[in-house]
């Protein structure tokens, strides 16, 4: 059965990534604008992401895919970029090293990251070399769980899930003011909590998705700037993100699910949908040695690095996100092929193998 397409949640996956590089970009740039919920944008990701597996892998896992093909599949299409971004963070950390700004032991993690192993930095971060690759962990260790219990994800049981990972986010986020956590280990009841409800929500809405609607494609788009920009003193931050997390992305996902982009604008949407991987995998390093060049070559404060060069360096990371995309697509193409010959080949040495007699 061929897969659907659905061109406005790409676009609003595009548009989640870029409100994520603008919140890691005031993080570094002090004079950089960036949406107040931008954070909440990974929790939109997970809901996306079981929206879209459910869509892609459902007819396969019915009929008996392995979890061993399934995760082969997930791990390849996450780790060409990911390794990239982390090779980045290595390459921006032995900087430092080198300069005696960060100690040798910094690049421990480098190895271990590769193969997906979390560490812990300084503060506790999982891949401290790549800061946003924490919810990469979490996607790939809830993709297992989808693939592993797909016969015994009934709408009952997902519902079970998602009241169970509901009462885990509200306790969580009164404990620390916000869902802004998940990147260290102390933050990982939040991190399970954010992406076990949001992504087997994500299977649901799949389930349960709206016939198609006549309304404008970019209005979901609208409604989720609006959602990661609101800010106001009239509720509690807690408040804000729980009624976002709960209420207004399930309301935006079946939405884009439930509309299409013109003719005209297809290619718009598909283009930021295709981006938005590529540039959550590699921004942030790509800030933090953008940040070590103007401060120790430039010899300029980061802190007066004025909006519009941080607007410059944004449309940059978008250029080199759309480029990766593309080199993505090929060498995954590529991997995938070689992975396929290397299991097959102990099997052809075995058969060519004459019995003993």
């Amino acid at each position: 059965m061929a897969r659907q397409a659905f061109h406005t949640l790409d676009g609003l996956r595009g548009l989640a990534a870029i409100a994520v590089v603008l919140i890691h970009m005031g993080m570094i740039f002090p004079l950089a604008w960036y949406p107040a919920g931008a954070y909440l944008a990974v929790d939109l990701f997970f809901g996306l992401s079981g929206f879209v597996m459910a869509e892609a892998y459902s007819a396969r896992l019915d009929a008996g895919m392995p979890v061993s093909d399934f995760m082969r599949k997930r791990v390849l299409r996450l780790w060409p970029l990911y390794a990239l971004g982390l090779t980045i963070g290595a390459a921006t950390t032995a900087s430092r090293v080198l300069i005696h700004y960060s100690p040798p032991s910094a690049l421990t993690p480098y190895p271990l990251a590769l193969l997906y192993i979390p560490w812990s930095g300084p503060k506790g971060e999982l891949y401290p070399l790549n800061l946003p690759a924490w919810s990469l962990f979490y996607e790939l260790a809830v993709n297992m769980a989808m693939a592993v219990g797909w016969r015994r994800l009934t709408n009952r049981a997902l519902l079970v899930l998602v009241a169970l990972s509901a009462l885990g986010l509200i306790a969580s986020a009164f404990a620390i003011g916000s869902l802004n956590g998940g990147l260290s280990w102390r933050g990982a009841p939040i991190a399970v909590s954010r992406v076990t409800f949001s992504f087997f929500l994500g299977i649901l809405l799949w389930r349960v998705r709206l016939r198609s609607l006549k309304i404008a494609a970019p209005i979901p788009l609208i409604i989720l700037a609006i959602g990661l920009t609101i800010d106001t003193t009239l509720l509690p931050r807690t408040v804000i993100d729980l009624l976002e997390v709960f209420l207004l992305f399930p309301s935006i996902i079946l939405l884009g699910a439930s509309t299409q982009p013109t003719e005209g604008s297809v290619a718009l949407f598909g283009g930021v949908g295709g981006i938005s991987y590529a540039l959550y995998a590699v921004h942030e390093p790509l800030l933090q040695l953008t940040s070590s060049f103007i401060h120790n070559v430039l010899h300029v404060p980061v802190q007066a690095v004025p909006h519009w060069a941080c607007m410059i360096l944004l449309a940059g990371l978008i250029l080199l996100a759309w480029v990766l995309n593309d080199l993505d697509v090929t060498l995954r193409g590529y991997l995938d092929r070689f992975i396929r010959w290397m299991t097959r080949r102990p099997a052809q040495i075995l058969r060519s193998v004459p019995d003993q007699p």
